[in-house]
């Protein structure tokens, strides 16, 4: 299509002219329906009887997606008449048939009475309740204005068209109903989007089980369908703020495109309708239809002169590209795109692209730029503010893994929260909840991480966050969630958040969150169970979508195995990559430290690990990984032969573990410090006093051990118990535990090698 045809049918060229097209059956039997409600209505208020108002209140909801959604066929709009969510009063839907028989048998003067102008002057009126200027009034204006336009020839071709719509629609009622129930067809299927047949992967998750054709239109199309120009922007503006905010409202893949290619149809030069496709196979993670459905929204895009195109499209079709690159991880092709539409923004002096491109550009080198090197937009430009809230965001995440004071990062935090609620960034205000949430995690401080969870969860149901539910925040708290609970020991409660953000989230990016919370129960629960095949498997599951949490959980597991080489080759490697974050090179380090005590050795290395540990955890101000630290090294103290230092350690970590903490640690705090306080007794009298006053602490740390299955923590105890007993000559408490011992050991026999780890 050249320049000039294009140009011929642009709506905002001064030449363009309106082409009126004949009124389709569907919108004339849309017109006898809202004249026979009036009637009906207006009788049963001059009887004295009021009309029933969930009919008005039914009827109302389903004008409103008639006008809305395109065309459709008479049996179709018949069962949706009959449908138990539209259905309409008994008395109505009676004159509504006989209304469309009267057509089709008495002859076209009943279509041109039903078209005269003076009918609907009547009823456009305030008394009738359908004023004028209410959307109502101006969809029955507009099919008005096009009636009496028309000549005879043409009212003739209609009236035709109509009989052949009502003819086909009552013989495919005589035949019966397609569907039984709740039903609804063709165009209002957009409304309650089935689901589609699904097949699942090797890791258990669902996928869907064809690829989009994104240029064939169904052969069963109803012909009368079409979709106009409001109709397709309003579908294709829904369509596009559920794909950003509340995926699973949105159609499923397959059936979007459909509707997608039925548009394209109708109006070959929308635009928009080719970027929702893009926006769908981008969710479908389709990088070559990604690629196709962009090139051609910017081919279709609105042009006014050749010139207003090179200078107000090239830079925004080249920041799209960036996204697109930028979702697939290839950075160095984002990077180039970036570059170019810099370039091409420059040229025009667009300066919310540049911003924008800027914003892209520090998220593609995060890792090398500090934030306060940044270029913050301008906050005098209304347009800017929410780049501003979220690049207050950012400087507040990079500041809290750089080590900066916690205080000055909440007030920042607060800046953010005040341009949210100007503004009402709903979008941002929650990111900035879940933000809390990671810091005060982060912090060490998981109760408040979790009641901030909570919080953003119970917002969530509110009206005041509408479509929002299903953002990326969301998905961040509830697998933050579901891995608190499950270190509490609330597995079925874990299963259950565990669930819902699998069903709520089906698809990459959001569904890596869950994913990786999943894989890291999966790995927690088979190393307490001793279950190491099954811990590798998620293991390497884990190492495809986090790197550094694989390698950081497969050391783990080969500590919890014995396999100390293999752990600290795994730990050294672990801690030479870039870019490593300050709690990935804490937690590396406690691991190593692990790995010599587990030994049943103590050398100036553990030490080492230790000092480094403590000293990265202190400057990042991570009291919880601190208060572990200082736990493992009561564990080394009391190794050393160092009784009354080891129980001063395990006092001053002791109120961090148990208020922060899940039950495995505070399980083995409680059996460290009965340890530490029995070692540091000055006699036997008072080791016996203080292994009495500490059997019901360590009673507690059984009973949580057992929660979470920790069966070789569950022997250690009854080993040292009767140990213990042994040491101070009393047979009878010593035969009473190691008779606990044998009877445990049967139900649940443990290798020999995994009983007595400090791990």
């Amino acid at each position: 299509m050249h320049y000039e045809e294009l140009e011929a049918l642009n709506p905002r060229n001064p030449t363009y002219t309106t082409r009126i097209e004949t009124p389709p059956p569907h919108k004339v039997a849309v017109l006898i329906l809202v004249q026979q409600y009036l009637k009906v209505k207006n009788a049963a208020t001059d009887a004295g009887v009021a009309y029933p108002l969930q009919a008005r209140r039914n009827f109302c909801m389903l004008l409103l997606k008639l006008i809305q959604y395109p065309d459709m066929t008479y049996n179709d709009l018949y069962h949706l008449l009959t449908s138990p969510r539209y259905k309409i009063n008994a008395l109505h839907l009676e004159s509504f048939e006989k209304a469309m028989s009267n057509i089709f048998t008495m002859g076209i003067e009943t279509l041109c009475d039903f078209a005269e102008r003076q009918n609907w002057d009547n009823l456009l009126s305030e008394e009738l309740g359908v004023s004028q200027f209410s959307i109502v009034g101006l969809y029955i204006r507009r099919v008005c204005v096009i009636l009496e336009r028309m000549s005879f020839p043409e009212i003739m071709a209609m009236y035709k068209n109509i009989c052949l719509y009502y003819e086909k629609g009552i013989r495919s009622l005589a035949i019966g109903p397609r569907r039984v129930g709740n039903t609804v067809s063709g165009a209002q299927e957009n409304l309650f989007p089935r689901p589609l047949a699904r097949t699942t992967d090797d890791h258990g998750h669902t996928l869907e089980e064809s690829a989009l054709d994104t240029d064939t239109v169904h052969q069963d199309r109803n012909p009368h369908s079409k979709w106009s120009p409001k109709q397709a922007d309003l579908f294709v503006a829904q369509q596009c703020k559920l794909l950003e905010n509340n995926e699973l409202r949105a159609l499923p893949p397959i059936e979007l495109q459909s509707k997608l290619n039925e548009i394209i149809q109708d109006n070959p030069l929308n635009s928009q309708a080719y970027f929702l496709g893009y926006m769908n196979q981008l969710r479908l993670r389709d990088f070559y239809g990604a690629m196709d459905a962009l090139h051609r929204a910017f081919d279709r895009s609105p042009i006014l002169t050749a010139t207003q195109y090179d200078q107000k499209s090239f830079q925004y079709f080249s920041v799209n590209l960036a996204v697109l690159h930028a979702a697939f991880n290839h950075r160095r092709e984002a990077l180039n795109a970036l570059k170019e539409c810099i370039m091409l923004a420059q040229e025009c002096g667009d300066k919310r692209c540049l911003d924008l491109a800027n914003s892209w550009y520090c998220l593609l080198n995060s890792n090398k730029i500090d934030p306060f090197e940044k270029s913050l937009p301008d906050i005098q430009d209304p347009g800017l503010v929410q780049s501003l809230s979220l690049a207050i965001q950012y400087v507040v995440k990079f500041g809290a893994q750089c080590g900066y004071l916690p205080l000055d990062l909440f007030e920042l935090l607060l800046k953010s929260d005040e341009l949210n609620n100007k503004n009402s960034i709903i979008e941002h205000a929650s990111d900035s909840l879940a933000l809390r949430s990671a810091l005060w995690c982060l912090y060490g401080r998981h109760e408040i991480s979790s009641l901030y969870s909570q919080l953003l969860l119970q917002l969530k149901k509110t009206w005041a966050f509408g479509d929002i539910g299903n953002s990326e925040s969301v998905s961040k708290v509830l697998a933050s969630l579901s891995l608190w609970l499950n270190v509490q020991g609330e597995h079925q409660m874990s299963a259950v958040v565990q669930s819902h953000a699998r069903n709520r989230f089906p698809r990459y990016p959001n569904a890596q969150n869950w994913m990786i919370s999943e894989y890291h129960i999966i790995i927690q629960q088979c190393i307490y169970r001793c279950r190491w095949q099954e811990a590798n498997k998620a293991c390497s599951q884990l190492y495809l979508l986090d790197k550094n949490a694989g390698n950081l959980q497969r050391a783990a597991i080969y500590i919890a195995k014995r396999y100390f080489n293999t752990a600290r080759r795994v730990i050294h490697k672990l801690l030479h990559s870039p870019n490593l974050d300050v709690l990935t090179q804490v937690r590396s380090l406690v691991l190593q430290a692990y790995s010599t005590i587990c030994e049943d050795r103590v050398t100036s290395e553990t030490a080492e690990f230790l000092i480094r540990a403590s000293v990265l955890a202190t400057s990042a101000y991570m009291e919880y990984e601190q208060a572990v630290i200082d736990m493992l090294l009561a564990q080394v103290l009391l190794k050393m032969k160092m009784p009354q230092k080891a129980f001063q350690a395990a006092k001053n970590c002791m109120e961090k573990i148990y208020e922060n903490g899940g039950i495995y640690d505070r399980a083995k705090m409680d059996f460290i410090f009965v340890r530490c306080m029995v070692a540091a007794s000055e006699s036997d009298e008072r080791k016996r006093i203080n292994i009495l006053k500490g059997i019901k602490i360590l009673e507690r740390a059984i009973e949580w051990f057992k929660k979470l299955e920790a069966h070789a923590k569950v022997l250690d105890i009854f080993v040292y118990l009767a140990k213990t007993f042994h040491q101070l000559s009393q047979p009878e408490e010593r035969n009473k535990y190691a008779s606990k011992f044998k009877h445990y050991y049967s139900e649940y026999p443990i290798a020999r090698e995994y009983l007595g780890m400090a791990f």
